[in-house]
């Protein structure tokens, strides 16, 4: 048990209560961490002076770490991989169509009763709702919803033909987009850049628009001259669309089952690629995972992740590749099946991966959102509290919070940290799989395994690979795994093995002892650098946000060092500025490529 904050005093006991959002936020069973953030208001600091600071900034560390190493144990309570809502959202009058984040603070859900609305995160996983919403604007139902990637611009879609886009800060109404056909929109996504924004709907079109540049977008007179180009397919509503993460190319798919990869950058109607009937009964659902690599290193081009759901309950992920004329060899881009989740019991509604790629959620028919490793193409849990079937799904920025929309009206929040821990993937340490941009899914799974974890046939491929195929029937039938493969002698090879050349046995041997030192090194130098870790915590940061003192600390830290009262910098002592925390997306960016190469 986590001791308590001895220096806290509280002035009353604190009722639950829900707030005025219509937000209800359960408890964690972090109970004194939980207590001192989310009923702050209830506590005083005793003796809360300069001469204290060393000693709060020490607790609040402690606690903090205390935190990290129980992250989790509220799930584990609600049945292992099943955690519970952390908080429930009551705002809409009908269905809930959409939901998205913008880093972890903004999150903002769409509803067939017309309306978009936004709601702020506060400490303790609290949504309130802004003072601006909700948004009103269509005049239908509101289909899609989605932040710009710098968090500046909110664009929803509706039945009623427009795409509005927002001004995030304020609330107001930048430009509508109305295609000429007038025709209920289905979706609409921002481009990784920021530069641009796609629709699709009920016209059997996809189209592109440039919105780098407002002063364009502010005449309604003719709204067409932002629209760089429609894109047609068969006779079938565009249902889901996605970007590349580099924002060069354009995925759609349809109800008629079809996936369809275009140029985004130039202005080519014709499809790059067409995969017919990818999913029986229509595709719901598209979205590409930040990863880009290629599993052959030998040719140039790329490759990316593409998941998919569809109403034939089928979860799939595509290998989409885009190939390079440099070479003088096949260029032709295509889409090819790659895995098939299995599950869900009921049509998959929407699929998002995390912003890191390590982490897949799935929304389905079933009630249920679905967590998958996309790299090791397991699941990893399931989130229950919807009554009827889940339309939306959506990750916080650094992966810890999942927020879904549903036909029963509610938005739920899920703490999904502790449920995807025994999920992270280990990074491989091939050349082949260190000279992908990120972290991106191999057939063979065994080069993202350790060698300690392989199983018998990992054991078996490894001496195929190695031009020691003969030796695959004796290892496999004494079971040789990785762990006793670590173990093998010289001895061991020849008389119980039957390896009775020398040279292959001190191959064997000297393979093994490689297969130690690399793993030796890769863990040595996991070592993080001084810059990702919190001051406070000393931990490696997930959250950075920059303080007016000039240093990041990790959210949750610094929030909890300014709710005790402090008013000065944990490292200086300094008075602050002002007590605005900004995301350094840079920073958090630089975290999570070295999570995913050493972690």
């Amino acid at each position: 048990m986590v001791a308590p904050w001895h220096h806290l005093t509280p002035r009353r006991a604190p009722q639950q209560h829900s707030s005025a959002s219509g937000s209800e936020c359960g408890t964690s069973s972090l109970l004194p961490m939980t207590d001192f953030i989310k009923y702050k208001n209830w506590y005083r600091m005793e003796g809360a002076d300069d001469k204290d600071h060393f000693r709060d900034l020490e607790l609040i560390r402690e606690r903090c770490s205390a935190r990290n190493k129980n992250r989790g144990r509220n799930g584990e309570e609600a049945g292992g991989t099943r955690p519970m809502p952390v908080c429930v959202i009551k705002g809409h009058t009908n269905d809930v169509t959409s939901v998205d984040f913008s880093g972890r603070s903004l999150l903002a859900t769409g509803s067939l009763d017309k309306s978009v609305r936004v709601y702020k995160w506060q400490i303790g996983d609290k949504f309130v709702e802004v003072s601006y919403s909700p948004l009103l604007g269509h005049t239908y139902g509101v289909n899609s919803v989605n932040f710009s990637p710098f968090g500046s611009k909110l664009a929803s879609a509706s039945i009623d033909g427009s795409t509005i886009i927002w001004d995030v800060k304020s609330g107001e109404r930048l430009c509508s987009l109305l295609p000429a056909s007038e025709a209920a929109v289905r979706v609409c996504a921002f481009s990784p850049n920021s530069a641009l924004l796609a629709t699709g709907g009920d016209d059997d079109m996809a189209g592109i628009w440039d919105v780098s540049t407002l002063s364009l977008l502010r005449n309604e007179h003719s709204p067409e001259n932002c629209l760089l180009r429609r894109m047609c397919g068969d006779e079938s509503t565009v249902t889901s669309l996605s970007f590349t993460p580099d924002s060069c190319y354009l995925a759609t798919g349809s109800s008629g089952g079809e996936l369809r990869v275009w140029d985004a950058r130039y202005g080519h109607s014709v499809p790059l690629a067409v995969k017919a009937e990818a999913h029986d009964l229509g595709v719901s659902s598209i979205h590409f995972s930040p990863s880009i690599g290629k599993e052959n290193t030998g040719t140039l081009g790329k490759q990316y992740l593409l998941a998919s759901g569809g109403q034939d309950t089928e979860l799939h992920l595509w290998v989409v590749e885009i190939g390079s004329q440099v070479l003088g060899g096949d260029s032709t881009p295509s889409i090819t099946l790659h895995h098939s989740l299995q599950g869900h019991c009921a049509p998959i509604m929407s699929v998002r991966f995390s912003a890191n790629g390590s982490f897949l959620a799935s929304a389905s028919g079933d009630k249920t959102v679905r967590l998958w490793d996309p790299i090791k193409q397991i699941p990893l849990g399931v989130l229950e509290g919807h009554k009827r079937y889940v339309t939306s799904c959506a990750f916080s920025d650094d992966g810890v919070l999942v927020a879904a929309g549903s036909g029963d009206r509610v938005v739920n929040v899920w703490r999904v940290d502790g449920a995807t821990t025994g999920g992270q993937s280990s990074t491989s340490t091939t050349d082949t799989v260190r000279k992908l941009h990120v972290r991106f899914p191999s057939h063979r799974l065994r080069e993202n395994t350790r060698v300690i974890d392989w199983n018998c046939e990992d054991v078996c491929e490894w001496l195929v690979e190695q031009g020691l195929a003969e030796y695959s029937h004796n290892f496999r039938s004494h079971v040789i795994d990785g762990r006793e493969l670590l173990s093998v002698t010289d001895d061991v090879l020849e008389n119980k093995l039957g390896v009775d050349a020398l040279g292959h046995r001190n191959k064997i041997l000297r393979l093994i002892h490689r297969c130690q030192e690399s793993q030796t090194k890769k863990e040595a130098s996991n070592e993080p650098p001084s810059e990702f870790l919190c001051p406070i915590t000393q931990e490696l940061i997930c959250d950075p946000v920059l303080c007016a003192d000039g240093f990041t600390y990790e959210r949750v830290a610094m929030e909890a060092w300014l709710a005790s009262g402090k008013r000065t910098s944990p490292m200086t002592n300094e008075k602050l500025a002002h007590l605005v925390l900004t995301p350094n997306r840079t920073l958090r960016t630089l975290i999570q490529k070295y999570r995913e190469d050493n972690i």
